[in-house]
This record gives C-alpha cells, structure tokens and sequence, in this order.
C-alpha cells in the first residue's frame, strides 16, 4: 500500500501565506480549516503572524496567556530563539502561536529583512519535518506580513464580497510587488473567494476578480453558518461535510499550485 504521507513529504515543504490587507476576510478561518485538510496530505505546521491571535486561540484554547507570551513568534523573528522553543506540538498540527506584545514590533525592530531572514532560516531548518507550513498575517501592511510573503511559495487571498473587496487586493498585490523588489524574489498568487453568494452585486465582485487574468482564481468556499459556528468552538469541520470537501478540494489546488510535479493530490 503506498504511504501517502510519506509521498507528499518526499517533494519537499511549501510555505503558504494566508493574507489579505483588509480584516474580517476570512484570514484566520482559512488558515485553520486548511492547515487541517493538508495535515491529512502531511506533517503540517501553523504560524501565527498575528497579534490577534485567532489561530493560536484555536489550536491552543487551553494554554494559559503566560506561556504563550514566553514561546511565541516574535522572539523568534527578533532571533531571541530557536524554532524549537517557541514551536508547540499538537495531536496533527503543530503551531508557533502569536501574543499581542506582536504589536510592540514594529517599535522594536527596525529592520524588516533581518525579521523576514530570522523567520525564513526558522523554517528552512525544520524542512525535513514538515510538508507544509500555513501562515496567517495580520489585516494590515506590517513587518509581520512582509516577513510571511518573503517566506511564502504561494501567497493566498481570501477575498469577501465587500465594497472594498477589490481596493484591498490591488493594496495586498502593491505590497507583495514591494518584498519582491525588495529580496529580488517572485511569488505565486492566488485569489479564494470566500463567503460569496448569489445577488448579483456578489456576482459582479467575484467577476471583477476572476477579470485580473494574471492571477488564478480557485474554487470559491461557500457560505456557511458552519464554517463559523465549528471555528467559533475552536473545531474542525465535520468530515465530509460541504465545507469539508470545499476545504479538501483547496488543499489540492494548493498542492498544484505550488508544486505542480506533485501527483499526490491526483491518488486514489
């Protein structure tokens, strides 16, 4: 019988950032639910690079705000420590949590390529223990988020049908051309439509989107009260639920994107 694990961790580990300038765009909801659904292709780790902290309060409901303040993500971008001390083992998924003293960084360090290279050497170490790495950012254009795209093989964009849907992304896209130019790096792009339903001005925002042909838009994750009422209750999706397989289905087209010699997604 073929280890699927063991096939998907061979092809070598992906880093997908989750971001979108604008809050309330499903950042953190799509971080958890696929970081789920690629533990199920592979050893999976999550990185909080938000003070919000909604997906270390997820995947760590019960760890006290002590300790996450003493193993969390920006000591580790300050160089303070090692991917191991702040990393926290789960039952499937691994985290390196975030705190709200992230907020303090940007008073701290005020260099954004030492941060992004403190994170970048951080992962590339652990490498060979993980297929793939999910990073959620903050809803605003911080040292977090350019030190998350610096690390990225693919950028994901979470996109809700609001009014400022577009403008958002086109800020999101300016900041991820300005770390390109700045570490002389390109990066994958790739827009989810999330949230959207029927009406014709839903309609008219997705279209607008699909219309900026250089980026691919995948499958759209549907509106649902469940997707929110399980992520309110720090749970995963019911298996085989619509949202369930709307969130497999990403996961695959994640695996495409980023490492398209990969056939895992293709098996069985």
């Amino acid at each position: 019988m073929v280890n699927l694990l063991k096939f998907a961790k061979s092809v070598g580990m992906k880093v997908v950032t989750v971001s979108n300038i604008k809050g309330g765009s499903a950042k953190s909801t799509t971080a958890i639910h696929l970081a789920d659904s690629l533990s199920r292709r592979g050893k999976t780790l999550v990185i909080d690079m938000d003070m919000q902290a909604d997906l270390t309060d997820f995947f760590l409901p019960h760890h006290s705000t002590e300790a996450i303040e003493e193993k969390n993500v920006m000591s580790l971008l300050l160089g303070r420590s090692k991917i191991e001390d702040v990393l926290i083992k789960g039952k499937t998924i691994d985290i390196i949590p975030s705190t709200l003293t992230l907020s303090k960084l940007v008073r701290i360090a005020e260099d954004p390529f030492f941060l992004s290279q403190n994170l970048k050497k951080a992962i590339d170490s652990v490498s060979k223990e993980y297929s793939y790495v999910v990073i959620d950012t903050p809803g605003s254009a911080k040292y977090e988020l350019t030190s998350a795209l610096y690390c990225a093989n693919l950028v994901l964009i979470p996109v809700t049908p609001s009014k400022w849907a577009i403008r958002a992304v086109n800020l999101l896209l300016d900041e991820i051309s300005q770390t390109e130019s700045l570490f002389s790096a390109s990066k994958k792009s790739a827009f989810l439509p999330c949230l959207f339903g029927t009406s014709k001005k839903h309609r008219e925002i997705l279209e607008r989107l699909r219309s900026i042909e250089e980026i691919p838009t995948l499958n759209e994750i549907p509106k649902s009260e469940s997707i929110k009422t399980k992520t309110e209750k720090h749970e995963f999706l019911k298996k085989d639920s619509n949202p369930w397989h709307a969130f497999d289905v990403l996961a695959d087209e994640v695996i495409r994107i980023v490492d398209p010699e990969n056939r895992f997604p293709f098996l069985g």
